[in-house]
């Protein structure tokens, strides 16, 4: 069974961007609430929902390009023993793949990462830069600005909301929500973050109940 420092080793091996280490931490952290408020109470696979997150895109910083990006990824898990079912997650998160995306954690991880990143971005642009003060309301009106963080792609938003089975509101109530224990961590507390280590970071803390 790999393990949280195995992602986390995987991770900072491809990745030394500090924005890039900072959304895998924060997609992870959606990743486990996702599973918690769907009904998953099994710690090995919330653990497993996690790793999901935290590596969907381990392989960008040196594969940009969709000729690459997750195609490499998921060669490089393959190679090193990760479960197909972490791989295959990973290869789903990206429309191009081509990749059906069948189970919950399958379509958790579409519903996670753009949103995720978009949550963040309108945490940033608040007097107090703290996602704790960021209303749902706030990243709906966002999201319909199509000058306000254009290079995240709606479509994966409201497609990924769709699959996953809720209004956007109430998936972006559970984004929101999914970040405020790890703010500090990932600079949307209202103080700069430090940098992310090559070593294991502390385990996520788990988000406060729906």
């Amino acid at each position: 069974m790999n393990s949280r420092a195995d992602a986390w080793a995987l991770l900072t091996e491809f990745t030394h961007s500090q924005p890039l280490r900072r959304h895998a931490l924060a997609v992870e952290a959606t990743m486990r609430h996702l599973a918690r408020t769907s009904g998953v109470t099994d710690a090995a696979d919330i653990e497993t929902w996690g790793l999901v997150g935290m590596l969907h895109d381990f392989d960008y910083e040196k594969y940009p390009t969709e000729q690459d990006h997750v195609w490499r990824g998921m060669e490089i898990l393959r190679e090193r023993g990760w479960p197909e079912e972490i791989i295959r997650a990973v290869g789903g998160h990206a429309f191009y793949t081509n990749i059906e995306r069948k189970t919950p954690m399958e379509k958790a991880i579409l519903a996670a990462d753009e949103l995720t990143g978009f949550a963040g971005a309108c945490a940033l642009i608040r007097p107090t830069k703290k996602i704790a003060d960021v209303p749902v309301e706030s990243v709906v009106k966002r999201l319909k600005e199509k000058s306000f963080a254009r290079s995240v792609d709606r479509n994966y938003v409201t497609r990924g909301a769709e699959e996953w089975g809720l209004p956007v509101p109430e998936l972006v109530a559970i984004v929101l929500a999914a970040q405020v224990p790890i703010a500090d961590r990932i600079g949307l507390g209202g103080v700069p973050a430090a940098d992310l280590p090559d070593s294991p970071v502390p385990p996520e803390p788990p988000a406060p109940a729906p």
